[in-house]
């Protein structure tokens, strides 16, 4: 009876744990929500912006993602808030693109990673100076009250495929 007890207190911590990855998170300021699709991501910390707001990153821990010069690579989630931006979201993607040029694959008015409220979207790659090696990455930007959103997935250009559909079942939740 002890073992069967111990069975089932097993089985259901596992399944809290699947339903808590699942767990729609808000973020913070805002009412946007998002869902993280698994265990596989975990949040790494939160940086305060000077200008008044916050970046928030989780990376990709599931398993071991190699790029092509066998170099270990931590995709990731970063979403910037910015809580005191006064001016056009089309302003903020300029200025994002003047401090970090990237190359445009794709844009998006509504879809994935925006809320039905609506925003814009890239899909786009660059090259990282500090590396050399080339980026992908999906870069969604909307506003919520009087709060301007940025939220990017990233890896390197050569391990994109395998985590698109981890990227794309994220940027889904957003809501």
């Amino acid at each position: 009876m002890k073992k069967i007890l111990l069975i089932l207190t097993l089985l259901s911590f596992q399944l809290s744990a699947f339903n808590s990855a699942r767990a729609q998170l808000t973020i913070p300021g805002t009412s946007v929500t998002f869902r993280l699709n698994n265990e596989d991501w975990r949040y790494l910390r939160t940086f305060e912006l000077p200008e008044g707001g916050d970046v928030y990153l989780y990376c990709y821990v599931g398993q071991v993602v190699i790029d092509e010069e066998a170099d270990t690579v931590l995709p990731f989630l970063r979403i910037y808030v910015n809580r005191h931006y006064d001016g056009e979201l089309l302003d903020l993607v300029f200025e994002r693109y003047n401090k970090e040029p990237y190359q445009f694959l794709d844009e998006y008015s509504n879809g994935p990673g925006l809320p039905e409220s609506g925003g814009i979207g890239y899909d786009g790659v660059y090259t990282n100076p500090s590396d050399q090696k080339d980026y992908r990455f999906y870069m969604t930007y909307f506003k919520d009250r009087n709060t301007m959103v940025e939220f990017r997935l990233e890896t390197t250009k050569d391990t994109f495929e395998e985590m698109d559909f981890e990227f794309k079942d994220i940027l889904s939740s957003v809501k």
